[in-house]
């Protein structure tokens, strides 16, 4: 069982400076992040104080606007002192708590989860689903509705009430501040912010031991608020739906109807931007979505223009687009000619990368270092 630690042993100057450390390991090139560092003690004292002595207040978010696959999210980012925080309570207290309540099937922002990880789920459970019952069944697949949006503070709060009663109450009274401070209008969680990821994991636990425990769904999994449903019969998968968003309605959430289907596994459907078809021989075919095709292409163009303005090199393209391919064609079986299509369009925009004469270079780099290496012990000899 894990120990949980009292509030001062929570904030203490080491626990701090741990956090900080993790917290600004991927971002020191940003210039807040570089100011906060260049006087890292101090600052982390101050923090400490702050918190300890129940003066501790959110300072302000950095507000932007991101494009992630297509849509406009926008992303309200703590400053790294409130990043430091929220760090500190993820690590030792909602992990540890939460984490041992969620279903093995729970894929989003957790570690070692993620979307390979669901993808690789899911397929496993079609081949399971198949093995029984062929192709003759459907799939239910459920989108919450502006999900992050629409989350409530105090159902969040009672959520979470029997896994931190036990808690001292100025660790309890920190939590519910962060839940709080995390949207601007009183309803819903930033999408910037590392403890507002782990609750809206969690937020949909109920949903998950409804559709697991109670109902016995085997073939069910969630990845945030996209949920999938494998099942013999039409008719029960929208008894399971009405009942579903009778759950949710507790939680003060409903469906989106537009993206929300119960469809036939023999006439294919997507999740998880992958198209899938089974074939009668059980072989799973799995093909890029349009769009996530139509972004690549414009991120390619994208980086066409960027080199020509000097702000990227033909290293960094290359390894960038390697990155996509290499994920590109592990996720995906039927990709032949959309591959093909999108190397022409590299070697068009940008020729072929010249990696052989890299490596011979530092290869050739490699031998000279030892080369001059033995003279000099040889020198030291004589």
């Amino acid at each position: 069982m894990h120990t949980m630690l009292s509030f001062e042993e929570l904030f203490s100057l080491d626990m701090i400076n741990t956090c900080a450390y993790e917290c600004t390991r991927q971002s020191r090139w940003k210039e807040t992040t570089q100011r906060y560092l260049s006087n890292l003690l101090l600052n982390n004292i101050e923090l400490r104080d702050e918190v300890l002595s129940g003066n501790y207040k959110v300072r302000p978010t950095v507000d932007f606007t991101l494009n992630e696959r297509g849509h406009i999210r926008q992303i309200e980012a703590p400053v790294v002192r409130d990043r430091i925080v929220q760090k500190t309570i993820t690590n030792n207290i909602l992990i540890p708590l939460l984490r041992p309540c969620l279903i093995y099937d729970n894929f989003a922002s957790l570690e070692m989860r993620g979307t390979s990880f669901a993808r690789k789920r899911f397929d496993i459970m079609l081949r399971r689903y198949f093995a029984k019952n062929r192709t003759d069944g459907y799939a239910l697949l459920i989108d919450v509705r502006k999900y992050f949006n629409s989350i409530d503070h105090e159902v969040l709060k009672q959520l979470i009430a029997p896994k931190i009663k036990d808690l001292e109450p100025r660790t309890v009274d920190l939590i519910h501040y962060i839940i709080d401070t995390s949207s601007k209008t009183g309803v819903g969680l930033n999408l910037g912010s590392e403890a507002p990821q782990i609750f809206a994991v969690y937020y949909l636990n109920p949903v998950d031991q409804f559709a697991k425990v109670v109902k016995g769904c085997k073939y069910y999994g969630r990845y945030m608020d996209d949920i999938f449903v494998l099942d013999k019969t039409k008719s029960e998968l929208q008894a399971l739906l009405s009942e579903i968003k009778e759950v949710l309605s507790k939680l003060k959430l409903e469906v989106n109807t537009k993206k929300t289907h119960i469809v036939k596994l023999s006439h294919g459907f997507t999740y998880l931007q992958v198209k899938y078809n089974i074939l009668p021989s059980g072989k799973i075919i799995k093909r890029a979505s349009h769009d996530k095709i139509v972004r690549e292409r414009r991120r390619l163009k994208a980086f066409k223009r960027m080199l020509n303005d000097g702000k990227m090199t033909e290293l960094e393209i290359y390894n960038c687009y390697q990155s996509w391919r290499g994920t590109f064609i592990r996720e995906h079986n039927a990709i032949k000619k959309t591959l093909d299509n999108m190397d022409k369009l590299y070697l068009d925009l940008f020729g072929k990368h010249e990696e052989s004469k890299e490596k011979e270079s530092r290869s050739q780099l490699v031998k000279q270092i030892f080369k001059d290496a033995e003279t000099r012990d040889i020198r030291n000899v004589f």
